[in-house]
């Protein structure tokens, strides 16, 4: 009976999934269809990691989660010939090179291989620098491409492991430059002064191009962004954050942040942070670090050479996504551009610096600073070149600009080495004040070819 039965059972069962993929075939052609026609971001990270490898053994690229780090390797490995993808947030695999580091690399004679979250095998460090080193002594050619999220500054055994062997890389989450498929030639142009007067540029808001300018995934595949803000925030907090060390009031941590988000822009003072927190002095600068270190905050060092002043060496605070900082802040992008004109200005300022940190990610040539003196003459954002020349960036919320907003950028006009200095506006047009002196609207950032 039973040998009857059972064949009769999988037709029907099989005669009823036919049916029913048959009557939702166009629900699943949608589908495909949706997810064929998401957009592919070329980010301009691929090109960098592409001449390091020609230079370097290694390349270690670290950075947030979700900024988009996995699915890059796997995109970038198809260049190669063979490649070994292994990603160590797998238990098995992470497992067996614990118990025997190096297997999983030890038979592979040449090409590319990926070691994801590579943080998690330290006792794996000396294995990757042994491979190395024999590929040298046998003329293979063998690369090595690790990713992890935490600063490299947390796993100093890697470091000193692969000492003269490793170029270190930081992705960011998307730029706009990469989302409008630009270029993103800003600081070339910034020290070049090369910026054609009176060009007026596409309008893309910067309210909209913070919504965009974001997490892969958040960029473009979430409706609910509050939500994944509040998700991913709780996440790192409650994971990452608890991974790099004991914290005993994980509360302490989201008060702390939500502090931060309120001071964004400001100079750092960890005295005045901590009692607002009613944090020791010395657990508030450690909570403070373990940001830095999943690369929720970021310090701006300032500047202060040369010039013959007394000058503030208090770096300033900045969020490294600007969309999160406006859900910490409990705003909406738009929103917030058109209620809260007492806020928007430094979630603008904010937005600015993410964009340039994008775009010094790609370029060892340049570094990034504030400039404040005492006295309180300030600019937001100065750049030094390695040859020693200065750009000067501010940033304004307005739709104009007057002759009054370049006096601070005057200060450094005609300094050796000034190359150009200029005001970032949410105008349209550019506009040239002197001859190093200029206007530019906010899409200069990511609008120009």
């Amino acid at each position: 009976m039973s040998r009857v039965v059972r064949p009769v059972l999988c037709l029907q069962i099989c005669q009823h999934s036919a049916r029913f993929l048959y009557s939702h075939m166009a629900d699943l052609q949608n589908i495909l269809k949706t997810r064929s026609a998401a957009p592919k971001i070329a980010r301009h990270l691929s090109a960098v990691i592409a001449r390091d490898l020609q230079d370097i053994d290694a390349v270690f690229i670290n950075g947030a989660r979700q900024t988009g780090k996995s699915t890059f390797v796997e995109t970038f490995g198809r260049r190669y010939s063979p490649v070994l993808y292994a990603s160590l947030d797998d238990i098995s695999l992470r497992s067996a090179e614990i118990n025997s580091p190096g297997q999983t690399f030890a038979r592979v004679t040449g090409g590319l291989i990926i070691l994801d979250e590579v943080q998690r095998i330290p006792q794996s460090f000396l294995a990757i620098k042994a491979k190395i080193d024999e590929a040298r002594r046998q003329r293979q050619s063998i690369k090595f491409l690790l990713t992890g999220s935490a600063d490299i500054a947390l796993f100093p055994q890697l470091a000193a492991a692969l000492v003269g062997r490793m170029y270190v890389r930081t992705m960011q989450p998307f730029s706009a430059a990469e989302l409008l498929r630009k270029p993103g030639s800003f600081l070339e142009r910034l020290f070049s002064a090369d910026f054609p007067p009176l060009k007026t540029l596409p309008r893309h808001s910067a309210a909209e191009m913070i919504s965009r300018a974001t997490f892969p995934g958040l960029s473009l595949n979430v409706e609910n962004k509050t939500a994944w803000c509040q998700n991913y925030i709780s996440t790192l907090l409650e994971r990452d954050v608890k991974n790099l060390a004991e914290v005993n009031k994980p509360a302490e941590l989201t008060a702390l942040l939500n502090l931060l988000a309120n001071r964004v822009g400001g100079l750092l003072n960890d005295t005045s942070l901590a009692s607002a927190a009613k944090l020791t002095l010395s657990t508030c600068r450690r909570y403070r670090a373990l940001f830095e270190n999943v690369f929720l905050t970021a310090l701006l060092p300032p500047w202060h050479k040369t010039l013959a002043k007394r000058f503030v060496k208090a770096p300033k605070i900045y969020f490294t996504d600007t969309l999160l900082l406006c859900h910490l802040l409990g705003l909406r992008p738009q929103e917030a551009a058109q209620k809260r004109p007492d806020i928007y200005g430094f979630i603008l300022e904010n937005f600015v610096f993410t964009e340039l940190k994008k775009l010094l990610s790609l370029s060892d040539e340049y570094t990034l600073y504030h400039f404040r003196t005492q006295d309180q003459k300030e600019i937001d954002f100065l750049l030094e070149k390695r040859d020693g020349s200065l750009a000067a960036v501010e940033v304004k919320a307005a739709l104009t600009v007057a002759p009054a907003d370049f006096k601070h950028l005057r200060l450094l006009q005609n300094t050796k080495n000034f190359a150009c200095g200029v005001i970032l506006y949410q105008g349209r047009q550019i506009l040239q004040i002197d001859h190093n002196l200029f206007a530019l609207p906010l899409a200069s950032l990511w609008g120009l070819d």
